[in-house]
């Protein structure tokens, strides 16, 4: 948000009558629409300038809705399967997988006995997997019923869209600006063709005039 209130009071200073100098392709690059706004093309610049505010709103709202999401389902694990509170991601993924720390402690336990024990056969690897991989009773967790573990799913779920969600808007910023580059790019290569004016001599001895225009 920061960065972004920074490039627009960068572009209120500099007039859009001096881009030239700066380039046209790199105030599309900031911030769309400002490009061919200089360009004289009021209209695409308009709807790349209003396409980008809309996509920043998405990206920040979405931003807000995933951070409320988050609290949310931790809380309600904390209340419904008294969960500890500020533990590390894989706790709350476990929490969505396992309906306690029992159940997952004795799938790890399972897991380390068949290959520390009657794989390999090493009791040491043993005790110091199931210490590393297994959860201590301040950090235990059992719902009180498969519902509310379900619920604690859909949070979860909901939470992961707003995540996917807000990907795709950083990935729209990233395309609206490279549109609008390409824009700006194609209106100059029309704008900006060079035209040449010179004289040939013609065979009665006189001036021929000629104009020149490259495409």
């Amino acid at each position: 948000m920061k960065r972004f209130i920074f490039f627009l009071l960068i572009l209120s200073i500099v007039p859009l009558a001096a881009l030239p100098k700066l380039s046209y392709s790199a105030a599309s690059a900031i911030l769309p629409g400002t490009g061919e706004l200089a360009l004289g093309k009021t209209t695409r610049g308009a709807i790349m300038l209003s396409t980008d505010i809309l996509v920043w709103s998405s990206f920040f709202a979405l931003e807000k809705e995933k951070d409320n999401l988050t609290d949310t389902y931790k809380q309600y694990a904390v209340v419904y399967a008294g969960a500890k509170s500020g533990m590390p991601e894989s706790y709350y993924q476990n929490l969505q997988n396992y309906i306690s720390s029992d159940d997952f402690n004795r799938y790890e336990e399972l897991f380390a006995r068949n290959y520390y024990l009657i794989y390999s056969y090493n009791p040491e690897g043993y005790e110091e997997y199931i210490l590393a991989n297994t959860y201590s009773d301040e950090e235990s967790w059992s719902w009180q019923n498969q519902t509310y573990q379900d619920h604690y799913k859909k949070l979860r779920r909901r939470t992961q869209k707003a995540k996917i969600y807000q990907n795709l808007s950083i990935g729209a910023l990233v395309l609206n600006r490279v549109v609008s580059v390409i824009d700006v790019s194609l209106i100059n290569k029309k704008t900006n063709r060079p035209l040449s004016i010179y004289f040939t001599p013609t065979s009665n001895n006189g001036l021929m005039f000629n104009v020149q225009l490259e495409y």
